[in-house]
């Protein structure tokens, strides 16, 4: 049966909250703009927790982060399992051949994932997943690389955009507005509720070594965290609208968007259509 989406997204988190915590917005918009958005959790989340076991932390984080992505909107999530935490151990080689294999198996016009030169990144997870997400796009389309993948039917193939997020990314380039996401976006972030109290749970130790209490912090790790996040939220959003000049009240997620690179205006006056296959999304500031 033919796909009702016209193009896939794929985007590759290493852990269960970073999708929702760096561009949850954006997930959701383009899964009501009609994309099939695919997930991809990298590792296991096995130590993201307060007070409980390893085998309660991964059976929670695993359950809310199904129900974060159905607050977002996506498709399908897919598990790599890879040990939390541990990734700088892992061979940069093997990582990028299971990206290498979820590219030409999905086939996405779009990846989303950390930025591999991203500044101030302080986990290694990210970082390790991020080069070899890099790496992977241009694998990706070599024959010679990891026949075994054609021997199942699979095939060389190349990701037209990628889309690169992180806590500091020089050469951001593009925005996008997710004003009328941001609820989907709140919530999402707010079900990853056992990954959530880790994080506020270091910012509580942190604080308690300054020598100091944070109400804020202390209402949302023993009651609600959705205050705290969606006020983060708000105010990332309303920094890069501002950056980017966005009408005032708007709010936005910021990437860096990588397609052809230098060759980008030879290929815009020169590429002809395809007959048969789907027209380019049009998306404000990206040429088709």
């Amino acid at each position: 049966m033919e796909s009702p989406h016209r193009h896939t997204a794929l985007i590759i988190s290493p852990h269960a909250d970073d999708a929702a915590a760096f561009m949850g917005g954006t997930a959701a918009r383009f899964a009501a703009e009609g994309w099939k958005v695919v997930l991809v959790r990298v590792t296991d989340d096995r130590k993201d927790s307060v007070g409980l076991t390893v085998e309660e932390t991964i059976a929670a984080n695993t359950r809310e982060l199904h129900k974060a992505a159905a607050l977002l909107g996506i498709a399908e999530v897919v598990e790599l399992g890879f040990e939390t935490d541990q990734l700088a151990d892992v061979r940069e080689t093997a990582l990028r051949e299971r990206f290498v294999y979820l590219f030409r198996k999905y086939r996405p016009y779009a990846v989303f994932s950390f930025d591999p030169f991203g500044l101030y990144e302080g986990n290694m997870d990210h970082i390790a997943t991020a080069q070899a997400v890099e790496e992977a796009f241009w694998v990706a389309c070599f024959d010679l690389h990891h026949p075994e993948h054609l021997a199942e039917g699979l095939a060389p193939f190349s990701v037209c955009e990628r889309w690169y997020f992180g806590r500091h990314l020089p050469g951001a380039n593009h925005a996008v507005d997710v004003t009328d996401y941001l609820d989907q976006s709140a919530a999402a972030l707010c079900a990853h509720r056992t990954m959530m109290r880790n994080v506020i749970q270091q910012y509580r130790l942190q604080a308690q070594t300054w020598g100091k209490t944070i109400p804020l912090l202390e209402h949302a790790f023993h009651d609600d965290p959705e205050p705290l996040f969606r006020e983060y939220l708000h105010g990332r959003g309303e920094a890069v609208a501002h950056q980017f000049g966005l009408p005032e009240g708007r709010l936005a997620e910021v990437f860096r968007l990588v397609r052809f690179g230098d060759l980008e205006p030879l290929f815009q006056a020169t590429g002809e259509p395809i007959p048969g296959a789907p027209e380019p999304p049009r998306r404000e500031g990206i040429d088709a």
